[in-house]
């Protein structure tokens, strides 16, 4: 029992920091539910395996694993990664507006607020969707790029609406 306590504390201090949340989101309790979990305390990392679900705030993380490292037991630095086939988020972002996605891999370093997918990527707002095999995103610059794969193209879709909507 004392394990169990010390491995959910370990689980909520790694994931506390802000990751693909909007504001309010950061704030609020992480809850994770897993078929399996695992606690490797010498290194400060938590897998979580089997039908996982992510729940802080608005944000809707399912993956079949998630792994969360931190680089050592004083730092807030810690790495997030997702596995799935595929993995998916949903998130309402600050604007109101449902924020989809999906790829065989996300990765998301909280000390750089730095996100990325890899893998059949695919983000998707308000209909108009981006598909690649990598995306990645820099939060706090707000730079997107997205990256093909192996004889294929990145593909982007807008729809008018949303370019009208922008210039309001």
């Amino acid at each position: 029992m004392n394990r169990l306590k010390i491995s959910t504390l370990l689980c909520l201090l790694c994931i506390s920091a802000p990751t693909w949340a909007m504001k309010s989101d950061t704030k609020q309790p992480i809850y994770i539910d897993s078929d399996s979990q695992q606690v490797d305390m010498p290194n400060n990392i938590v897998t979580f395996i089997g039908n996982v679900k992510l729940r802080q705030g608005t944000i809707d993380i399912r993956a079949n694993k998630i792994v969360v490292t931190r680089s050592n037991a004083k730092s807030q630095q810690q790495t997030i990664s997702a596995y799935g086939q595929p993995a998916t988020f949903h998130q309402i972002m600050d604007n109101g507006k449902p924020l989809d996605g999906e790829a065989l891999k996300m990765r998301y370093e909280t000390a750089t607020e730095h996100l990325k997918m890899t893998g059949k990527a695919e983000l998707n707002q308000d209909g108009s969707n981006i598909k690649g095999n990598i995306i990645t995103y820099n939060i706090p610059n707000q730079r997107l790029v997205a990256e093909s794969g192996n004889k294929e193209r990145v593909t982007t879709v807008i729809l008018p609406s949303q370019l009208n909507n922008n210039k309001k």
